[in-house]
């Protein structure tokens, strides 16, 4: 194995080890939701703390094989990608943390059993599904897979239009400041998900980069059948 081998080969170690920590945080929000145990959410912010230290590390390893080994071609499409995809998972990282932060302060004045209404554990669900099929079709190099996640994007769309509507329609009723506040942060919640859903699409169309070449950073361009 030639040198720039081994160092591609630690890069996407590295990078496998980066998305670790989110999966973490997705998890114990989707857990958290489910079982609306707000104060378990307190602990995601810990999880964000500890994937910045691996952020770093993955930060060093592409600015090495740039600065050191000169990557031509598709060792450094792949360096390039790495590169975007972990600007998307450390954004994701930083929404999943406001979410669970928001959550957990204001979810609790929600009136009693108010979030049965709403379908957010569902929409929970389909954002982490959605980006762990395209983190899977990153790393497993699947470009069918990388292409074809409009559906699962189409999922959240609908959730996430039938999560505003409710609570729009809760905001129309008499409430208390607290629970008007409350009703608010869950609107703002509902839409970071379906912008880390956006992200999840980005980090997808960033292996498409690697794989083909091509930009497919705005999904509208595939769907044309143009490329940007």
């Amino acid at each position: 194995m030639s040198l720039i081998d081994t160092e591609i080969a630690k890069l996407r170690a590295r990078a496998q080890q980066v998305i670790q920590h989110l999966r973490q945080q997705l998890a114990l929000l989707e857990e958290a939701v489910q079982a609306q145990d707000w104060e378990k959410l307190r602990t995601a912010e810990l999880l964000r703390e500890q994937s910045l230290e691996g952020d770093m590390r993955l930060d060093r390893r592409c600015a090495r094989i740039l600065a050191l080994h000169q990557p031509v071609a598709n060792d450094l499409r792949l360096v390039l990608a790495v590169l975007r995809m972990h600007f998307y998972v450390d954004e994701i990282s930083e929404r999943v943390a406001t979410i669970s932060r928001r959550l957990a302060n204001f979810a609790p004045e929600l009136p009693e059993g108010a979030l049965q209404t709403i379908p957010l554990a569902k929409l929970v669900y389909q954002v982490r599904r959605l980006l762990e099929m395209c983190l899977d079709a990153f790393f497993r190099e699947d470009t069918p897979r990388s292409k074809s996640i409009d559906t699962e994007d189409q999922a959240v769309d609908s959730l996430y239009e039938s999560c505003i509507q409710l609570i729009v329609a809760q905001l129309t009723s008499p409430l208390s400041p607290a629970q008007a506040q409350a009703w608010t942060e869950l609107a703002i919640t509902v839409k970071t998900l379906e912008k880390v859903a956006d992200y999840a699409i980005d980090i997808a169309d960033a292996y498409l980069y690697y794989a083909e070449g091509v930009y497919y950073w705005h999904r509208w361009s595939r769907r044309s059948g143009t490329d940007s």
